[in-house]
């Protein structure tokens, strides 16, 4: 139970950590990219550092919505979506970490953006965008990066799976 509970606080301590991390870099963002941007690497492979003020969600999904649903889905839902998905990684921690740690990584970049949304006007602080040859990705940001990658982890177990079940019953 001790090795339970240590592990859950060093869980937690590090999402503070990550938290915060990102809101510095935000806010880094935000005093030094007002007027400045900058390139990193070559024609082929290139990473922008430019601010932007994403109104919506992935992409600016949703953020030609009216105000109030604005709110509603992207800081009532979310925030619902972020105490369970925290609750859930929590509470099944030891029994598969394979999937509350990728939970856990949607929780904590959400709640990030969360905070950008809440203190920022409704919206969230973009500012990376990588160019590999013509094709580039929508701006992002730390934030992004690891809701992506929880998603990703989910994906890759849930295709694993299906892959198993579909050869165990063959």
């Amino acid at each position: 139970m001790q090795e339970i509970l240590k592990s859950r606080v060093f869980a937690f301590v590090a999402g503070i950590v990550f938290i915060v991390l990102d809101q510095a870099v935000k806010i880094l963002c935000l005093t030094h990219l007002k007027t400045n941007s900058f390139r990193a690497g070559g024609d082929f492979l290139s990473f922008d550092i430019e601010l932007h003020h994403n109104p919506g969600a992935f992409l600016s999904l949703g953020a030609s919505l009216p105000p109030q649903l604005k709110q509603l889905i992207f800081i009532a839902g979310v925030s619902i979506v972020i105490c369970w998905a925290t609750y859930w990684a929590f509470s099944h921690w030891y029994k598969s970490i394979k999937h509350a740690l990728p939970i856990y990584f949607i929780a904590l970049g959400g709640a990030s953006n969360l905070i950008d949304r809440i203190f920022r006007d409704g919206h969230v602080v973009d500012y990376m965008i990588l160019s590999i040859g013509p094709i580039h990705t929508g701006v992002f940001n730390i934030a992004d990066i690891a809701i992506t990658v929880g998603a990703i982890a989910l994906a890759i177990d849930i295709f694993a799976k299906q892959r198993t079940t579909s050869k165990t019953s063959e």
